[in-house]
């Protein structure tokens, strides 16, 4: 055998034992999306790597999809009601939505034309005739969604579409509250000097309430980097969960945010009848700074930048937002899981 021709065969060789090596990770879950020479990317770590802002790309094609099946499901149901009672669509509207409008409160009027005099006409008849046409529009606003709601409802109308999800874990040791086997896991990111966390709190006290047995309620932290003391924060309340108090410390950190330090944080801790010498060696050691910084990272994959944020059942939420989506949402989650709604009063708490 010539030389030229067996090192050939032998980098050809060589060549197929490597692409098999780099294969190796390859699978039909994981499949390559690139090759480059001897090395193999697959979908895994492409989504690695784009996966922060494939979140809140697909949450919008979601939310988009969405939008456009339920227009499509009330043009069909209003279509048929105003049918059924042999009039046009139109004068269906005019029946259910319209001539409900009545006249705006005058008080509310008066509010709001001092309120917002700057930005009305100068006329001052004009400007009260803008801001009572901003109120009736407001009203069938309302009323048509109710209308929408009303028949939605009466026609047993699901939503099939799957949301968008993303992967989670709860690591043995964090910080949670609930039914440790509940079937929906709401994993709050949260900063404790960010005033919309501290709004937020009410809500998440009254949901944990209202779905007791059904939801999981999880903490971690994302401390921003314009709050100075809310590592600190983040540190110490896990450094109080060591001695059974995280909680407690929790709820005093929101309350007593714009007066967070070191000396403020341990005399609370004293309070709390901690042993303050472990306390502070806890928090001055750094013992739980890595874990902060991971929780921090953790947020960020799921492109949670701001505070709050939150996962239910890996759907994504983020902000301080009403009590009725994030009921919404878990409501949702239940139904998708066959699970029997909670019967609670209306909510109490409101952002």
């Amino acid at each position: 055998m010539k030389f030229g021709l067996w090192t050939t065969m032998l980098a050809a060789t060589m060549a197929v034992a490597a692409v098999a090596c780099a294969q190796e990770d390859v699978t039909a879950e994981d499949p390559a999306v690139a090759t480059v020479g001897d090395e193999v990317i697959t979908e895994s770590q492409l989504e690695a790597l784009v996966g922060t802002s494939l979140v809140s790309l697909r949450q919008q094609i979601y939310d988009t999809r969405v939008a456009k099946l339920e227009e499509e499901i009330f043009r069909r149901l209003l279509a048929k009601a105003a049918a059924d009672e042999g009039v046009s669509e139109a004068e269906y509207l005019e029946i259910h939505v319209d001539r409900k409008v009545g006249e705006p409160d005058e008080g509310e009027i008066v509010k709001l034309m001092t309120q917002f005099r700057n930005r009305l006409a100068e006329d001052d008849a004009q400007a009260r005739a803008q801001i009572v046409q901003a109120l009736k529009d407001r009203d069938k606003q309302v009323l048509s969604e109710e209308l929408r709601g009303e028949l939605f409802a009466q026609a047993g109308v699901k939503i099939l579409l799957e949301p968008p999800r993303v992967e989670f874990t709860v690591a043995e040791g964090t910080p949670s509250r609930g039914a440790s086997d509940a079937p929906v896991v709401m994993i709050e990111y949260t900063d404790y000097q960010c005033p919309y966390c501290t709004r937020i709190q009410p809500t998440l006290n009254e949901l944990v309430e209202r779905y007791e047995g059904k939801l999981l309620h999880v903490f971690k932290n994302l401390p921003l980097p314009m709050h100075a003391e809310a590592p600190l924060a983040a540190v110490s309340a896990l450094c109080a969960q060591d001695q059974g108090k995280f909680w407690e410390l929790h709820d005093w950190l929101f309350v007593n945010q714009r007066s967070l330090n070191r000396e403020s944080i341990i005399a609370e801790a004293e309070n709390l009848e901690l042993d303050t010498g472990v306390f502070a060696s806890c928090i001055d050691g750094g013992k739980y700074a890595a874990r902060v910084k991971a929780e921090t990272a953790e947020a960020h994959s799921y492109g949670i930048t701001g505070t709050p944020g939150f996962l239910i059942n890996g759907r994504v939420v983020t902000g301080a937002r009403p009590i009725e989506m994030f009921a919404e949402i878990i409501d949702d989650e239940l139904e998708r899981l066959g699970i029997a709604l909670p019967e609670q009063e209306p909510a109490r708490a409101s952002n």
